[in-house]
C-alpha cells in the first residue's frame, strides 16, 4: 500500500487524508497543492512489478506494499523537482515517444521509458533517454571524475609560503574522467532493462544516455566536485542481454514470491542499501526491517 501518513515537523505522525483536511499544527508545513501532490505520487501495488520498483531491495519493495508506513513530506523535494522536470518534457510534442509504458509479454516487469526518439544517424533506429535531476556529487561518481593537484605551466610563486616556495610554480586543481572510478550500476540496468523491453517490441536501439540536470548546478560545492555544466549527456553502456534478463527475472519473482506468501525477503544488499546509509537516513519503512532497526540501534554500519 502507498504511505498512508505524513510525519509533521514534530515529529507527530498524521493520516494524510486528516492532514488533507486540517492541519494539526498552528500553520502548514508545506501548500496544500504541495501536500496534495505529493500524496498523489505514492504509487499503490497493482500486482505488478516494474523496472524501477525491482532495481530497490527486495524487501523494501516488499515493506512498502504490505506496511501502513509514514513519510516526511519535506522529504519528498527533490522529487517534487524531478517529476515537474519529467512533466514538462514529456508535454513536447514531435517524432518522438514520451513517457510510454511498455510491458512484457510473458507478465514480467513493465517500464516506462522517459523518451524514445528516432535517432538522426541511423535511419529505423531510436535514441533511449532517461531525464535525471542529481546533485553534483552524483554527477561526479556517474561521470568518474577524478581531481589532482598539477604544477601550473606559466604561473609561479611570488612570495613563500605553506602553498610553496617563492619562484615554484603555483599549484592547480584539474580534473580528468577515470572510467574505472565510474558509478552507475543501476541507471545502466535500468535503461538497459527499457532496451530489452523496447527490441521485443520490434523497436531497434542504437543508444542510450542520460540527460541529468545538475540540482546544485553553477555552486561552489558543484565546481569542487568537477561539475561544471548545469546539464549533461552521459553514454549508457550496453550491458549483456542474458545476464540482464536473469537479474530483474530474478528480483521479479522474489517480490511477487514474498508478497503473495507474505513472508519477509532477504535484506537489502550492501550496494541497494547504500552500505546501510539508506536504513538509516532515507528508508521510510526502515522500523518495520530487521536490517533497518539493527542500524538504528548501532547508528551505523
Amino acid at each position: 500500500m502507498p504511505a498512508t501518513k505524513f510525519i509533521c515537523p514534530d515529529k507527530e505522525e498524521i493520516l494524510i487524508g486528516n492532514c488533507l483536511a486540517h492541519c494539526r499544527m498552528a500553520s502548514r508545513c508545506l501548500t496544500l497543492p504541495t501536500l496534495i501532490t505529493i500524496a498523489s505520487s505514492e504509487r499503490p501495488w497493482e500486482g505488478k512489478t516494474s523496472t524501477t520498483r525491482l532495481l530497490n531491495g527486495t524487501m523494501l519493495e516488499y515493506l512498502k506494499v504490505v506496511s501502513e508506513y509514514a513519510i516526511d513530506p519535506k522529504s519528498r523535494a527533490y522529487s517534487l523537482l524531478g517529476t515537474s522536470h519529467h512533466n514538462q518534457l514529456a508535454q513536447v510534442e514531435g517524432e518522438w515517444i514520451s513517457e510510454v509504458r511498455v510491458a512484457d509479454a510473458n507478465d514480467g516487469p513493465s517500464g516506462q521509458p522517459d523518451l524514445l526518439e528516432p535517432d538522426e544517424n541511423n535511419p529505423g533506429s531510436y535514441l533511449l533517454t532517461d531525464y535525471k535531476t542529481f546533485g553534483s556529487y552524483r554527477v561526479m561518481k556517474l561521470l568518474g571524475l577524478v581531481k589532482e593537484t598539477k604544477d601550473h605551466p606559466t604561473e609561479v610563486y611570488f612570495k613563500s609560503g605553506r602553498w610553496g616556495k617563492a619562484g615554484s610554480p603555483k599549484k592547480m586543481t584539474v580534473f580528468h574522467q577515470d572510467p574505472t572510478k565510474v558509478e552507475m550500476e543501476n541507471e545502466a540496468l535500468q535503461l538497459n532493462h527499457y532496451r530489452l523491453l523496447l527490441q521485443k517490441r520490434g523497436y531497434n536501439i542504437s543508444g542510450m544516455q542520460l540527460q541529468i540536470t545538475v540540482r546544485d548546478g553553477g555552486l561552489q560545492v558543484a565546481r569542487e566536485r568537477g561539475v561544471t555544466a548545469p546539464i549533461y549527456l552521459v553514454p549508457i553502456p550496453k550491458l549483456d542481454d542474458d545476464t540482464l534478463e536473469q537479474f530483474f527475472a530474478q528480483k521479479h519473482k522474489a517480490l511477487l514470491k514474498a508478497i503473495e506468501t507474505n513472508t519477509m525477503p532477504e535484506p537489502c544488499t550492501e550496494s541497494e542499501s547504500w552500505n546501510h546509509r539508506r536504513c538509516k537516513e532515507y528508508c521510510e519503512v526502515s522500523k518495520f526491517c530487521p536490517q533497518g532497526q539493527r542500524v538504528a540501534m548501532t547508528g551505523g554500519s
